[in-house]
């Protein structure tokens, strides 16, 4: 197999063969990402502890028996599930026979535990030259500190910015840094079976996922590296641009926000809000909203807060002005648009149990 068979546009990398010996959440997830467009996914995990540590990862309502959680299944759609003990002789020959049977390779064994089981990325790249081999860690292959998202979003400035102010920081609540990481994975993957198609050739990947939150930093980083500003939580506040992210409440009580990202846009907003009012010099252009966002919002709040939402959600949809109710996730998911990500499976497992599971997918 030199390169995914895109004839079949609704599963383009059918005949791919993915082995994920990988563990949480980045690596899983990339894995996942092949296995919905219609790559082999066989995924490895400990025998010794039952299988992957997210199994146990549980709300308080679910089954504390089950040898599942909601979060596992969130990151192992349509994978084969094989549990292995590798220090054991016969079974590290099996997982041995799966890596010479595989395209593509995803672990995130710490360099010490990759040495104990033969399974170091470059030595295991020489023996199988066509092998796509992806090593996830937490900072650097060399680095024995271990990797969790809590950890990656304080270190990586993240939780610092994140929250209402400084008494009251808050963490982005998903794995946003594990996400970020699965992406680089995905992505590197996809240019080595690029190259793979034209020279034949595997490769080694080595994926940080420090260096995944540092790259998901985009403007809040170049907003330091270039002025000097550090970034402080601001709670929905964009730092760049207003009023984004501000919130505003309707006359019935309704909160929502918005996204004005451009002056033509305020223009149009603020003629449909305050028709035969002049714009306030301070407001015309983004650098004065922003310098006086107080000021601002409460002008566009004594307007709002004078009618329903209903009527705001017309005014704003008729003259295309970006915004949004915050919705819950018992709302999201009455979405037409949301409904069609969902993904349902039900199989039976290594164990011959019959389980449903559920992923999200871009259709």
């Amino acid at each position: 197999m030199i390169f995914p068979d895109f004839k079949n546009d609704a599963k383009p990398f059918s005949g791919l063969k993915v082995l994920d010996i990988s563990n949480i959440l980045a690596g899983p997830l990339a894995a996942s990402f092949f296995a919905e467009l219609g790559a082999t996914v066989v995924k490895v995990e400990n025998k010794l502890t039952a299988g992957d540590a997210t199994r146990t990862w549980k709300l308080p309502g679910e089954d504390p028996a089950s040898p599942y959680s909601a979060y596992y299944f969130s990151a192992n759609y349509g994978k084969e599930v094989v549990l292995l003990d590798l220090t054991n002789p016969a079974d590290r020959q099996k997982a041995e026979e799966m890596i010479a049977d595989s395209d593509v390779v995803i672990s995130n064994f710490q360099k010490k535990v990759a040495q104990k089981l033969g399974l170091l990325p470059e030595e295991t790249a020489l023996k199988y030259p066509s092998l796509i081999f992806a090593q996830l860690s937490a900072y650097e292959f060399d680095d024995p500190r271990p990797g969790y998202d809590l950890v990656m979003q304080g270190e990586t400035g993240w939780i610092s910015m994140t929250g209402t102010d400084d008494s009251h920081l808050a963490k982005i609540p998903v794995a946003v840094i594990d996400i970020f990481a699965s992406h680089q994975i995905k992505e590197a993957v996809l240019i080595a079976l690029i190259k793979r198609a034209v020279t034949g050739k595997g490769s080694t990947i080595h994926v940080s996922l420090y260096k995944s939150g540092i790259s998901g930093l985009a403007n809040q980083a170049s907003n330091y590296l270039m002025q000097g500003v550090v970034a402080k939580p601001i709670g929905t506040l964009h730092p760049n641009i207003a009023p984004y992210g501000d919130i505003f409440t309707s006359a019935d009580g309704t909160d929502f926000l918005l996204a004005v990202g451009s002056d033509d846009q305020f223009k149009k907003l603020w003629k449909t809000l305050m028709p035969g009012v002049a714009i306030n010099p301070n407001f015309e252009s983004n650098s004065g909203r922003v310098k006086n966002r107080k000021e601002l919002c409460k002008a566009l709040q004594q307007s709002f807060g004078s009618n329903p939402f209903v009527k705001i959600e017309t005014l704003l949809g008729t003259i295309n002005v970006p915004y949004c109710s915050i919705l819950k996730m018992n709302d999201v998911f009455q979405d037409k648009l949301a409904k069609e990500m969902v993904l349902t499976q039900t199989k039976h497992d290594e164990t011959g149990q019959s389980v449903s599971s559920i992923a999200f997918t871009i259709k």
